[in-house]
């Protein structure tokens, strides 16, 4: 059994009775989300490919908006929101479709 699997059962079974709501789901997959992305994150400052100036700047902007975005969505209507988040995966969704298969 590899790593990854592991650590995953080791996290749903930890968390395995909040898993039956939404908010519970949610729970675990931020924390094996942030597990994931410390396992990579370790990886790269590992093997020294990181650049450090760049990789500084977008960890502070992906800060900045993160917390702007959540207080922003907490003051919109959901349905706005919803839209927003909606059209923003679509419209990504087709630019990296139609840059990938030029």
């Amino acid at each position: 059994m590899s790593l990854h699997n592991t650590i995953f059962l080791f996290f749903a079974g930890a968390l395995g009775g909040a898993i039956n709501t939404v908010a519970g789901g949610n729970k675990l997959k931020v924390i094996l989300g942030g597990v994931i992305n410390g396992v990579a994150t370790l990886t790269f400052i590992a093997t020294k490919v990181i650049l450090w100036p760049q990789g500084i700047m977008m960890t502070v902007g992906a800060i900045l908006g993160g917390y702007s975005s959540a207080h922003y969505a907490q003051k919109l209507p959901q349905a706005w929101v919803r839209a927003f988040v909606i059209l923003m995966g679509t419209a990504m969704t087709i630019y990296f479709f139609i840059r990938g298969y030029r």
